[in-house]
């Protein structure tokens, strides 16, 4: 028998974060594979604690969505680095 598991979007343990530019924002591949996703740390419960900001599949929206978001508080400087760094529009996988 296999057990398939998931893992929610909202959840710390959420495996397909690309980037952390902050501790309270990050940036994943939603579960579906369709589009980026810009989630803020909120005092929601310990299991899903993140929530969307916004719903990305462009780059320069997801960076720019950042950059307002964290705004000079870049805590890691290669955060938008790795967002640069994605293609130009998301490539559904």
């Amino acid at each position: 028998m296999i057990i398939v598991t998931r893992t929610s979007e909202t959840s710390d343990a959420y495996p397909k974060v690309i980037s952390r530019p902050h501790p309270n924002v990050r940036v994943i591949t939603c579960k579906d594979d369709l589009q980026w996703v810009l989630q803020k740390r909120t005092g929601g419960s310990a299991e899903r604690p993140w929530r969307a900001v916004g719903y990305f599949r462009t780059r320069n929206a997801l960076t720019r969505a950042c950059a307002a978001l964290c705004g000079r508080s870049l805590e890691s400087p290669t955060a938008m680095k790795d967002l640069e760094a994605l293609p130009e529009n998301f490539i559904a996988g």
